[in-house]
């Protein structure tokens, strides 16, 4: 007999672009840079919208506003701070069980597409 398969619900949020204040040169002090921003949010086995209401969910709009407001919030000298704070901000979600967050800064080698940092649960 075939076992039931698991059901893995997620959220995800694939670069986001962000202006940010960030690095530790001098010429990466004067003006924000772009950064952008991937994360996957594995949901709780409890998280399902059975009655179409937002509050049985993970409001993504929440989310959202809060990376933007973290992103602004000062000059972060390494992409490894600015992911962590996310990823600290994400894993006390109660409805998260895991999650992936990259950042990544597109414009730091003519040669390459990006350059950042990923912590990960999964």
């Amino acid at each position: 007999m075939d076992k039931p398969k698991k059901i893995t619900r997620k959220i995800f949020f694939k670069e986001i672009d962000i202006p940010c204040r960030i690095g530790v040169n001098e010429h990466e002090k004067k003006h924000p840079q772009r950064v952008i921003i991937s994360i996957e949010l594995k949901l709780s086995n409890e998280v399902e919208p059975i009655n179409d209401k937002i509050d049985e969910t993970l409001n993504y709009d929440l989310i959202y506003r809060e990376i933007n407001k973290i992103s602004s919030s000062q000059h972060f000298n390494l992409v490894e701070t600015l992911t962590n704070r996310i990823f600290i901000y994400l894993k006390k979600l109660k409805k998260v069980s895991d999650l992936r967050i990259s950042v990544s800064k597109p414009d730091i080698y003519h040669d390459c597409k990006k350059v950042g940092y990923e912590i990960s649960t999964f």
